[in-house]
């Protein structure tokens, strides 16, 4: 897979722009980020190897440059870091009214397929500037919200090379509520088309958080409890945009899957997985959810499986007023488990091929 590339450097930090097209319409560019440490000046030795690389996956309605805060402590903390706009989020459409809109079938394996091609190129990139050492660097990923679901599916299909799985801000959708939600969606996007924005679909999947929060003073407080967060998710013209029927059939295609036995039970066992969340937020139900989750997991073999919830924060953890908490509590988890591949003499991280 090829991909256009373009350096940029702020401050002491480099990133690299990347773009590639998108599996659900390829004249569409899903763009990428790369961060990482600077790279040695010349004279001054080789590039050092990361402790390891992590994959970030955003969720519903923004897109990854709310993530460059994490991302930079992340790279600060040894790691180098990349992620996508995801189809359909931020400068990953053809047109800025494109936001939200997804395809109503098929939707799902092509964004997992989207987050594996950025893998692919993540590999390329490293072993352009490391050489052949880059395949023992450890590989993780971090999905958030909707990206947690991605990522819960993703490491059903492409978990082998991982060293690792971060769940943030997750949830458990019975299967029969998924299915049932996903007939509607299809429904309204047959008869309306994928790209309508129906209130009733909205109503019934995320349009109900904001009720779980007594006196909000906005439809988005449920992300959190620091008013400056919400302020600002709500002046970026980035975020909040309605998802399409196609959007909601691709969102409930996905937890109708990775809610399932089946797909926990593909998951590698040995795979080290963390959920984390706000005890307060409503996707996890409170915390239920995300229980429920990992319970599966469990049930379904996995052997490293960590809970962390965190009281007095709602949905974006990362965002809220004692994230610190979070992002060292993360970090640490990382670091345990890219000690232990090193240690463990684990050489098979393969080069990630485009599906």
């Amino acid at each position: 897979m090829a991909g256009d590339e373009r350096r940029m450097v702020k401050g002491d930090m480099g990133t690299t722009e990347v773009r590639f097209p998108a599996h659900t319409d390829p004249a569409v560019r899903i763009r990428g980020v790369i961060w990482e440490a600077p790279a040695a000046s010349a004279g001054a030795g080789a590039p050092r190897l990361p402790r390891g690389v992590v994959q970030i996956v955003h969720g519903m309605s923004e897109h990854i440059d709310r993530y460059d805060a994490f991302a930079r402590e992340l790279v600060d903390a040894g790691y180098a870091v990349c992620g996508i706009d995801l189809f359909g989020h931020g400068d990953s459409v053809a047109a800025p009214e494109a936001r939200g809109c997804l395809p109503a079938h098929g939707g799902a394996d092509d964004l997992l397929d989207d987050v594996h091609a950025m893998r692919a190129l993540m590999d390329d990139h490293l072993l352009a500037s490391l050489g052949e050492k880059a395949r023992t660097v450890p590989r993780f990923v971090f999905g958030h919200s909707m990206g947690s679901f991605v990522v819960r599916c993703y490491v059903a299909e492409h978990g082998r090379g991982l060293s690792g799985a971060v769940v943030c801000g997750t949830g458990f959708v019975p299967v029969a509520t998924s299915r049932a939600g996903n007939a509607l969606a299809r429904l309204i996007a047959r008869v309306r088309g994928e790209d309508h924005r129906s209130p009733l679909l909205h109503r019934l999947a995320d349009g109900g958080y904001a009720s779980k929060v007594p006196g909000a003073r906005t439809e988005y407080d449920w992300l959190s409890v620091d008013e400056g967060n919400v302020a600002d998710y709500l002046a970026d013209e980035r975020c909040g945009f309605p998802f399409s029927a196609g959007g909601y059939a691709t969102l409930t295609e996905l937890t109708a899957r990775c809610c399932t036995a089946a797909c926990a039970r593909a998951v590698p066992h040995d795979l080290p997985l963390l959920f984390v969340a706000g005890a307060q937020d409503p996707v996890g139900d409170d915390g239920r959810g995300v229980r429920r989750a990992a319970d599966l997991a469990r049930a379904a073999g996995s052997t490293d499986v960590t809970v962390r919830l965190y009281e007095g924060m709602r949905h974006e953890i990362l965002n809220e007023t004692r994230r610190d908490v979070v992002v060292r509590n993360v970090i640490d988890w990382l670091d345990e488990r890219a000690g232990r591949s090193r240690r463990a003499g684990d050489h098979a991280v393969e080069r990630c091929e485009d599906a």
